[in-house]
């Protein structure tokens, strides 16, 4: 990512000199339920930008706070007009009741329009992307406001998670205390500060860490395109520390799960082109993915195709779709197939035309590099009189490039892209 300036807010004191002394004097029994307030942007550096002409910007998360000359990251927030909005990440407090199929009383979510509890799909994640390998903090201002009556005190995180290290992951942790870089100090047992333990069968909704369900998964009660690589999810397995700290214990998925066709947490560089169609010329929907690139066959596999309705049917799943020699290729057939229901293709002009279908191209499987992070915040018995913020710490730990896996799906890197939501390279997906 290219250098930018950047401005500062004027600093929220985190209150360091008499940290020990406050997470010392807490105890359940006299502390105070602690509403979360607001993301607090000492140690952000928040830059709006212009890509391929979308509004948007980039957050990005410093280990010092004011941020210094000296200054280190590791990650950052970014956002999109008009589904996104500065700085990136918002507080939500006593959230209106909405079309969710899970209601919350109060979340941490991505900025903008979107509501904790509004409808499947309507940007309720904050994109986050790790760009080193140091932890990122992520600190929050606490209120001795109150809330409504009813209200159970609980936030639901709504996170998206990218690589963007050039590297392969092979987990990640996250955890909860005070202060960031080297001043951090995770929270204690019995602090009033908590993750939210579900028990050992939690729901998605509640406690997960899955691949875009476009990819891995199938939802038969919307009705919506089985995976393209398979029907089955695929993510990481979460397991508790203890109540201030959780983490991955590998990937799940089946035979044709993420971790069987490309091995560890890949890299945006890493992620393999695709081909993409829009099926609906609507510019607020994402193109659907209907070929991808395999370089150790060099050959382009097509595991989706256009019935003779007109309709995007599955046809395969993992790497054994239809293989073709070329993008020019690819584009014949799916010419030929929409063709049999009298729809005539044509690659997609730079103004959309709503209602019409049209090629798309190729870009990056850029959701093969991320995922949907899950889980609950508990601050309700923390007592804020005596400190003002907290720090979610989110860790991870870097692997040698993996060999290519079962499909060696690892084509030429593109690279993390800020573009708007019609490139090709944006798949359609379950995320929230």
């Amino acid at each position: 990512m290219n250098k930018r300036k950047f401005t500062v807010k004027p600093p929220h004191h985190f209150l360091y000199s008499t940290l020990a002394l406050a997470i010392a004097g807490l105890s359940a029994g006299s502390a105070s339920a602690a509403p979360i307030d607001s993301w607090n942007l000492d140690n952000v550096g928040v830059v709006p930008n212009v890509v391929d002409g979308v509004s948007g910007g980039v957050s990005t998360i410093y280990d010092q706070a004011p941020v210094g000359s000296t200054a280190a990251s590791s990650g950052y927030i970014k956002w999109e007009e008009p589904e996104g909005a500065s700085p990136g990440l918002k507080v939500v407090n006593d959230a209106p009741a909405g079309d969710s199929g899970a209601q919350v009383d109060n979340c941490i979510m991505a900025a903008g329009a979107a509501t904790c509890n509004g409808p499947f799909q309507s940007g309720k994640r904050f994109k986050l992307d790790r760009t080193a390998f140091d932890p990122i903090d992520l600190v929050f201002d606490l209120s001795t406001g109150s809330l409504t009556d009813g209200n159970d005190g609980l936030y639901r995180v709504f996170q998206k998670y990218g690589n963007n290290t050039g590297s392969a992951l092979g987990g990640f942790n996250i955890g909860l205390g005070f202060g960031i870089g080297s001043d951090f100090i995770a929270s204690s047992a019995n602090d009033g500060l908590s993750f939210v333990n579900f028990g050992a069968d939690p729901k998605g909704s509640e406690f997960s860490s899955v691949f875009a369900e476009g990819l891995f998964g199938e939802d038969e009660e919307r009705d919506r395109l089985r995976g393209y690589f398979s029907g089955e999810r695929s993510g990481f397995n979460l397991d508790w520390v203890n109540e201030d700290l959780f983490q991955t214990t590998g990937l799940f998925g089946g035979q044709y799960g993420y971790e069987a066709l490309f091995g560890d947490w890949m890299s945006y560089s890493m992620a393999p082109d695709g081909y993409f169609y829009d099926d609906d010329g609507n510019p607020a929907t994402d193109n659907v993915l209907m070929a991808h690139y395999d370089a150790s066959l060099d050959k382009w596999i097509m595991n989706r195709a256009i019935d003779a309705d007109g309709n995007i049917v599955p046809t395969a799943v993992g790497n054994e779709g239809v293989q073709y020699d070329s993008i020019l290729d690819v584009e014949n057939a799916l010419k030929q197939q929409a063709l049999v229901s009298g729809l005539v293709l044509a690659t997609c002009p730079d103004v959309p035309v709503s209602g019409t279908a049209c090629l798309a191209g190729t870009g990056e499987i850029e959701d093969l590099a991320k995922f949907n992070v899950t889980y609950f915040i508990d601050p309700v018995d923390f007592d804020s009189a005596n400190q003002s913020t907290f720090t979610l710490r989110l860790s991870g730990s870097a692997r040698a490039v993996p060999e290519p896996g079962a499909l060696a799906l690892f084509a030429t890197g593109l690279g993390l892209l800020l573009g708007g939501r019609r490139r090709a390279g944006r798949s359609k997906t379950a995320a929230d």
